[in-house]
């Protein structure tokens, strides 16, 4: 006997119903496991990532060939790097050291990108390090005219640094360092590699002292 055809409805609307809440709940169940293990995934595809190595065009401070490399990516108007720079700059006169800077300016930083292009314009007299100290040593908030008067406290020639900044030469350069940055999964500000090992944040100066043998 043929089943009557609103009983056979009812009984496939049931099955397509519930199909749909299994189709449904497997679904939630995805995306809760993908929530759940982002961070689990981003650690792994960060670990299997090449670190950077020292090229040419690098600025570099101390020994060229100290036993401990640091590679540092770092923004001018971040404070967890002013704080790192002033424990690598500790840690120069302590250990056997040679430092890496590149930049990373961050987007929530509206000054860091030409903070960076200053530095490079800094460079271009001999004076990239003592720059990016001054940087991180203001006491007071960056603004525009901070570039300049750090150029003349330095004592470097004002027309070229001011020719250099107008021309914005060095945009490419930086803007180059922060895709590299982006391409090494960069999240935040300071990120280095010593010795090939990714260190986040400003890691305390007792810390590195241990990881460079200081004793």
């Amino acid at each position: 006997m043929n089943m009557p055809e609103t009983k056979q409805q009812k009984i496939f609307s049931t099955k397509f119903l519930i199909i749909l809440l299994a189709i449904s709940i497997l679904t939630n169940i995805i995306l809760i496991i993908k929530v759940r293990n982002v961070d689990v995934l981003e650690s792994i595809q960060i670990a299997l990532l090449t670190a950077p190595t020292v090229l040419p065009a690098d600025h570099v401070r101390g020994n060229p060939n100290a036993k401990y490399t640091v590679i540092e990516y770092a923004d001018f108007q971040c404070g967890y790097c002013s704080q790192l720079n002033e424990n690598l700059i500790t840690l120069m006169k302590e250990s056997n050291v040679r430092w890496v800077f590149r930049h990373f300016p961050l987007t929530s930083h509206p000054l860091a990108e030409k903070a960076a292009e200053a530095s490079e314009c800094a460079g271009e007299q001999g004076k990239f390090w003592e720059y990016s100290d001054a940087l991180y040593a203001l006491k007071e908030r960056m603004t525009e005219d901070t570039f300049g008067k750090l150029a003349q406290k330095l004592g470097l020639n004002w027309v070229s640094f001011g020719l250099c900044m107008s021309s914005n030469k060095y945009a490419p350069v930086v803007s180059a360092q922060h895709e590299d940055g982006m391409k090494l999964k960069i999240a935040g500000t300071p990120m280095f590699y010593l010795n090939g090992k990714r260190f986040n944040g400003a890691v305390p100066l007792e810390d590195l002292r241990k990881l460079t043998g200081v004793k």
